[in-house]
Formats: structure tokens, sequence, C-alpha cells
């Protein structure tokens, strides 16, 4: 498969990429190979967990799991709530099957930033930027239970769907703009 075909197979095409998610096809599985449809979750912050089916046995998306992934998700230092980008679901699932670790556990370190409290971490770090994908629901820093993160990062590499940034404790993976740092 060319990188071409694969990011064609990844997002459904380019241009899914500039609807919103309630017009964008409803079929997730034929834009993602190699998705269980499922994560298994823990948020470092709030102690909760969540296992979860986001597709459903069709291959589309399950919006009451979406609703409870998004509130999963929430910004911990404001409690806000925001939609999160689907693909980010996909993505994160699609590095976890592709390591066939779908044992372990995601382990979130941060999901959807709130402007406030993204501000609040710019002033103390020149390492998070202005314009956050946290803060647009499309980015989330992770571990995953056991995983070394230089195979998340390898992984999601290949995967080619977005940002992927190194950082000494956790992989910052985003649906953005393909890059690495």
């Amino acid at each position: 498969m060319t990188r071409r075909n694969a990011l064609k197979a990844l997002f459904g095409g380019i241009a899914s990429l500039y609807l919103p998610f309630w017009m964008q096809p409803a079929d997730a599985s034929a834009r993602l190979p190699r998705c269980s449809g499922k994560l298994s979750l823990y948020n470092l912050h709030t102690q909760e967990e969540l296992s979860i089916a986001y597709l459903n046995s069709h291959g589309k998306l399950n919006p009451r799991a979406l609703k409870q992934l998004d509130h999963f998700f929430r910004c911990h230092h404001s409690d806000k709530v925001r939609h999160i980008d689907p693909r980010l679901y996909m993505l994160l699932d699609s590095v976890q099957t592709r390591l066939g670790v779908h044992d372990r556990t995601i382990q979130l370190v941060s999901g959807y930033r709130s402007p406030e409290y993204n501000r609040m971490l710019r002033s103390r770090s020149s390492r998070v930027a202005k314009q956050s994908y946290h803060t647009r629901g499309m980015a989330a820093d992770i571990q995953i239970e056991g995983v070394r993160l230089s195979d998340i990062k390898r992984t999601a590499m290949k995967i080619d769907a977005g940002g992927v940034g190194v950082y000494s404790e956790f992989i910052h993976l985003d649906v953005g703009p393909s890059r690495t740092w």
C-alpha cells in the first residue's frame, strides 16, 4: 500500500479533514484499517478508567461512546468537555493494534486542554504550543502500560497520520499535519 493510499484509508480522503464530524462518512472502519474499534484507557489526573467500544459491529461510530470518550478526555484543570475528533480515537486504537498490545491500557496524560489551561502551561514552559492541537480536541499525550515510548513513536510515525512528539514521560499524538519533534 502506498503512503497516499494509507492516508486515504486512514482519513477517508483529504476532504474529510475539512468536514465537520457529522458530515463525514459513518463507516469509520473503512477509513482506518487495523482498528479494533475499542479503547481501554486510564486518566492519570482523574484516576478514571474507561474500556469502551467506540465502533459498533458494523464499523460505524457509536455516538454514545463518543460522548463518554469526550468526557473522559476533558480538561482535568477546568473540567471543560469538548468534542474530540474521532480520528484521534482511531489513531490511538491503530497504534495500540499495530503494537499488538490491546491487553494494555493507554494512560492519558493530557487530552483536551481549555484555552485558559493551555495559557497557564505556556507561561511555565516554552514547549507548549500557543495554538495547541489539545485546545482543538485533536491531540493526546499518552503512555501505554509496559510499552517503551520509542516503540509508540516508531509505530505512530509509520502510520503517518499527524503529529508525533517525544517527551521524557509521554508521546504526543495529534491528527493535525504530519510532523515530528
